[in-house]
């Protein structure tokens, strides 16, 4: 089992900044409301941002996010002040329904971990809204399939095979029993690894079996702020011995694309991009055009038909056609 190393809580307590006026750089572990707590290599660091990365509102729901790198500068009342955000390999955002803004979830991923388990069923076409967003971005997948014990194999092949032939990396678990966890912590060691799904899908419970002091670093950090356990801008990041980064992030119940074009949502399905090279026309999204070759694949059933229909849903999704996030 892998063990709790730093960043620590030490002797219980999150580390306060000292020496003032003291410029640092960092990483962010955590985000709770204004609040970010940030890994300087020796220490973790709490601040909040200032100039204008303090200024709210607009397309953007937040500025900064677990994962970002940023530059702080020690306050004299122990506080620190979050100057600036280095430059981003990628990120991972999703369009709020309410307001349109951009809610960035985290930056700088290495492998996104997509976790599904039955309620009642496995949520594939959340599945792959995640896979879209993570592809456009570069980022690696993995897909963990939680809570086996309350589903049949058979089941599980029969819905993941989709997936399974294009080599998406899929991991059952049962995380509440910490049962077949290494398969997957030995795929992602040394890596940044942001956990996503539904809420209730053992998020934290993967992490608080893998992770000793978990519960107590996310409680301290609650009562710090106030804030309350379902907050839905926190996330957090807890470092493994052998360096691994899981980060697990407040459930959601939908997933609505930021800024991803058409072409972007066809080549995160690369069945159908692949199909759509004998197409009639360069330009065809694959909906309803004359000479499309995949619907041909579709009806010989090289194209799963429930991917088929995501991949309707998103398309026209991104195109403003009023498909709705699901």
């Amino acid at each position: 089992m892998l063990q709790y190393a730093v960043p620590p809580v030490k002797e219980g307590r999150i580390i306060r900044p000292g020496g003032p006026n003291v410029q640092v750089e960092g990483q962010v572990y955590q985000t709770m409301g204004k609040w970010h707590w940030v890994w300087d290599g020796a220490e973790i660091r709490q601040g909040f941002p200032g100039g204008r990365l303090a200024l709210g509102g607009g397309r953007r729901k937040n500025r900064v996010a677990v994962g970002d790198r940023v530059t702080l500068r020690l306050q004299s009342d122990g506080s620190a002040l979050i100057e600036s955000i280095l430059p981003r390999k990628n990120k991972l955002s999703r369009r709020l329904s309410f307001t349109g803004a951009e809610h960035v979830v985290a930056a700088n991923v290495d492998v996104l971990a997509v976790m599904l388990a039955p309620n009642p069923l496995l949520n594939t076409a959340l599945l792959d809204r995640y896979l879209v967003a993570a592809l456009s971005q570069g980022m690696e997948v993995a897909v963990l399939v939680n809570k086996m014990d309350l589903l049949s194999p058979s089941e599980v092949n029969e819905t993941l095979e989709p997936y399974r032939r294009l080599n998406y990396p899929i991991f059952p678990m049962a995380a509440k029993l910490r049962r077949d966890l290494d398969a997957f912590l030995s795929a992602v060691a040394e890596r940044w690894v942001v956990l996503v799904g539904h809420s209730g899908v053992g998020k934290t419970t993967l992490v608080n079996a893998v992770v000793p002091g978990a519960e107590e670093r996310v409680a301290e950090v609650r009562e710090a702020t106030g804030k309350g356990r379902h907050t839905t801008s926190s996330a957090i990041a807890h470092r493994l011995e052998d360096g691994t980064i899981l980060v697990d992030t407040a459930g959601i119940r939908e997933f609505a694309l930021w800024e991803v074009g058409w072409r972007e949502v066809e080549r995160s399905f690369p069945e159908i991009h692949e199909a759509g090279a004998g197409c009639r026309f360069p330009d065809c999204q694959h909906d309803r055009e004359p000479g499309c070759a995949v619907k041909g694949s579709l009806q010989a059933g090289r194209i799963s038909p429930r991917r088929y229909g995501s991949y309707l849903s998103l398309l026209r999704e991104v195109l403003g056609k009023g498909a709705e996030a699901r």
